[in-house]
């Protein structure tokens, strides 16, 4: 039985470590104490990563992951307003109770079928176009160096770095200036973190 140091069960939570280690003696289990993981020097918790998702700090979730924070699903079409703005976006399948970063733009890096490519990644309701609060959020990107057809293939997003809070614009067009410095902004942290773009690799 693995446990940290502040681990308790029962009523009362009675039963801390010292008690699990006699009931161990006794049923013939060994119990491991392990010392928690540290971030900026709180305990690695659940309830942390999820905060920082939800205030969008993807670097720190993936600090205290150990990895970058991803979401991973089948590519589904979408109402093509991407397309129409000039930059076509993926749009992810994902369950209604799937944890998602704040409503954002992000650095992202986008696995299909093998190949990495770095993506701009938007999290939201698409308020430009009428989207508000209560509107299903929207998980989105438009992959850099990428053409074709990827409905129905398998998209993993990694998220790597939150450029900016999502936006309504008084016009489309004034939406498709902002996506094209997005994009800059995206390829620019992306160049610091990995791969080349469209590199395959095992994944």
């Amino acid at each position: 039985l693995v446990i940290g140091p502040g681990t308790s069960i029962g009523h009362d939570a009675v039963g801390d470590s010292a008690a699990l280690e006699t009931l161990g003696r006794r049923g013939g289990f060994r119990v491991r104490i392990v010392e928690p993981v540290l971030h900026r020097g709180s305990p690695v918790r659940s309830s942390t990563i999820r905060a920082a998702l939800q205030e969008g700090r993807v670097r720190d979730a993936a600090a205290m992951l150990g990895r970058p924070f991803a979401l991973s699903g089948p590519v589904t079409s979408g109402n093509r307003r991407g397309r129409e703005l000039g930059f076509p976006t993926a749009n992810l399948a994902l369950p209604r109770d799937t944890a998602l970063p704040s409503n954002g733009v992000y650095a992202a890096w986008a696995a299909v079928g093998g190949v990495r490519h770095a993506a701009a990644a938007s999290v939201g309701v698409r308020p430009t176009f009428g989207g508000g609060p209560q509107d299903e959020r929207i998980v989105e990107a438009f992959l850099l160096d990428f053409q074709g057809d990827l409905y129905g293939q398998t998209m993993r997003l990694e998220f790597v770095e939150r450029l900016r809070d999502e936006e309504r614009f008084p016009s489309a067009d004034a939406l498709a200036r902002q996506m094209s410095r997005d994009i800059e902004a995206a390829s620019r942290a992306l160049e610091q973190t990995a791969p080349a773009r469209g590199r395959r690799r095992r994944e």
